[in-house]
């Protein structure tokens, strides 16, 4: 089974460095922060280190941010045609399709199966309510007019889609592999066959937020000072332990055992003691705006 470990390019030259020369799989990039994307010249750095093309990883991106991202994949499709992207913005994919299909393998990233499953963005065991109980009315039919129909359940639902336009999705758009860090959604895109898997591991994605505890507030420029810093973030509101990472929450998963495993993928994290993360003075409701 293949090991693939997640950096940002802060960290090629950082302490976890040394880990790339054991035959791990660079994950160059990040999920959550579109400040920790990588540059051609990172990916250049990482191919040096490891002798093979990094995976490049992205995020949601914002204009410039995909304006940034699109001058890599130029260069990438020049100098380094075949690499692995794996991608978490739907207009990110759309662009490679329209544009480079063919010339890179393309990798649903979790932010991307978790919008056709949004319901498991939660632990098993965590309550939500529900948007939709058949006969008993929702929130997301309070806008209905008299007379209008109510869409089928899938086209409000998101974590009700049909896994065969989920197949058809995969197909169009030239998808070899898909990630997730959910067992529940990987045994179900297991039933898809051709494609392959990855399963994020030990930190499972909770929510993901703009707002930098490390910075205090939405940066516009960052020099990674989180970097791997994990912060253990304590509350009674949740019976699980909760972690913040960067730009997003994490709670621990567990390892995943399955034949259609293919890559482990895990991303370095140094447990942070003494920080106090910031705190935006003006989210209570009772606060001036």
């Amino acid at each position: 089974m293949d090991r693939a470990i997640l950096l940002s390019p802060a960290l090629l030259c950082g302490p976890r460095a040394p880990e790339l020369k054991k035959g791990a799989t660079v994950y160059l990039g990040d999920e959550f922060c579109i400040h920790k994307q990588a540059s051609f010249a990172d990916f250049a750095a990482a191919r040096e280190k490891t002798g093979k093309n990094p995976v490049l990883v992205s995020t949601l991106l914002t204009e410039p941010a995909f304006e940034k991202y699109a001058a890599l994949l130029a260069e990438c499709a020049k100098k380094a045609p075949g690499t692995e992207i794996v991608v978490n913005d739907a207009g990110l994919l759309r662009y490679i399709d329209k544009k480079y299909r063919g010339r890179f393998s393309v990798t649903l990233g979790r932010l991307m199966t978790y919008f056709f499953d949004t319901k498991h963005t939660r632990l098993p065991g965590c309550t939500r309510p529900l948007v939709w109980s058949e006969g008993k009315g929702c929130a997301g039919c309070a806008g209905l007019r008299p007379g209008e129909k109510r869409g089928k359940i899938w086209e409000t639902e998101l974590d009700a889609t049909p896994l065969e336009y989920i197949r058809e999705f995969l197909k169009r758009y030239g998808v070899t592999r898909v990630e997730t860090d959910s067992s529940y959604i990987f045994k179900k895109y297991a039933a898809i066959k051709g494609v392959k898997l990855s399963y994020y591991y030990p930190l499972r994605l909770m929510a993901m937020t703009r707002f930098c505890p490390f910075m205090g507030g939405i940066a516009q420029r960052c020099g990674a000072p989180c970097a791997d810093s994990l912060v253990k973030l304590e509350t009674c509101e949740l019976d699980y332990k909760l972690y913040s990472k960067g730009n997003a929450y994490f709670a621990k998963n567990r390892l995943l055992k399955h034949p259609r495993l293919d890559r482990l993928v895990t991303l370095p994290s140094t447990p942070l003691a003494g920080f106090k993360p910031a705190v935006n003075k003006y989210s209570s409701p009772d606060k001036p705006v």
